[in-house]
This record gives C-alpha cells, sequence and structure tokens, in this order.
C-alpha cells in the first residue's frame, strides 16, 4: 500500500500555467478538485501564489460548474508504506535462564573469583541469544531489566564484540588469568 507524500509536493508545470490562466471561478473549481485529490495547500498556494489560509478558504466552499475542458486532476507524489520490521523475541529458556543468574552475574568484581561461573554464563548466553539468536541488544535488556549499553559494555568486556575501531580504552577484555576455565 503507498502513502501520499504531504511534505515538499510540487504541482506540474501544466497544472501551474492552468491555474493561472483560469478565470476566477475555474481556478477555484481546479484548486478545489486538487485539495480533493491529497495535493497539499502548500503546493497549491505556490503554485497559484495565494496564501495557505486563502486556498484553504476556497477548498472549504463546494465546487460549483463544471471544470475546464483541459484540466486532468493529477495525482500527487505517493511513496511506500512503511514496512513493519520483525523483531526476534528471546527464547523463554534463555531469558529464564540470563534472570536466574542475573543477581549473581552483577556481583562479579575485578579479580574476584565468586560467581565468576555463573557470570560467564551469563554473557555466553547473552552473545548466543543477540549474535545467533538475533535478538537486538535494546530488546534483550528491556526484558532483562537493564540497559542495551550494559549488555554491549559486557559482550565486550568477555570478548564476544568488539568496538568500531577494533580498540577502546573503556572496553577492555578480561584478563585471561581472571576467566573462568571449564
Amino acid at each position: 500500500m503507498t502513502k501520499i507524500k504531504k511534505a515538499n509536493q510540487k504541482l506540474p508545470f501544466y497544472i501551474t500555467s492552468l491555474l493561472n490562466s483560469a478565470k476566477p471561478a475555474d481556478r477555484d473549481n481546479i484548486i478545489r478538485s486538487l485539495s480533493n485529490n491529497g495535493w497539499t495547500l502548500s503546493a497549491i498556494s505556490r503554485s497559484v501564489e495565494l496564501s495557505r489560509e486563502r486556498v484553504r478558504q476556497i477548498c472549504e466552499t463546494p465546487i460549483d460548474g463544471p471544470m475546464p475542458p483541459d484540466f486532468t486532476n493529477p495525482t500527487p507524489p505517493m511513496y511506500p508504506a512503511k514496512v513493519e520490521r520483525e523483531f526476534v523475541e528471546p527464547s523463554p529458556e534463555i531469558l529464564a535462564r540470563l534472570l536466574e543468574l542475573k543477581p549473581m552475574a552483577m556481583q562479579v568484581r575485578s579479580h574476584a573469583t565468586r560467581f565468576r561461573a555463573e557470570a560467564e554464563e551469563y554473557t555466553q548466553l547473552i552473545a548466543k541469544a543477540h549474535l545467533e539468536d538475533g535478538v537486538t541488544l535494546y530488546r534483550l535488556a528491556k526484558r532483562m531489566g537493564v540497559t542495551h549499553s550494559a549488555l554491549r559494555f559486557r559482550l565486550a568486556r568477555y570478548g564476544y564484540k568488539t568496538s568500531e575501531k577494533g580498540q577502546s580504552r573503556v572496553y577492555t577484555p578480561i584478563n585471561p588469568k581472571n576467566r573462568h576455565s571449564r
């Protein structure tokens, strides 16, 4: 389904010349017809050199009399309707496990070994949902109750993502000796 483009409409030249050469009654009928066909008041007013308000007033009155014989009502420019995006949802099993691991993973600090295995699994599940299943970080963050930048940071820290230039002072990877080995 296509929609009428409402911004930056410009009437064809032959309509502009017809509007400027027509008698006032014919001109008003053409203006009403153009407006009824979907042309904006701004596009019509630029062609006729009347104010938008005056064109609106003309359009409020009904069409009286026949149209000029050389008038064919052009259709306004169209653009395709926006395609609705399909968003991938995280699987319920992964989401449930992520919510279960989240409190433990949030407690891991610096070189601590406490809950390190849970934090590794938590990050691995985030990476699987995002990189393999195609769930956006924003959607995943909304479902988990965290920010998407926190998830991005975690993925960078654990080596699943890199910054655009490949180096960052902020997103530094975890020291390999501090990683949990399986």
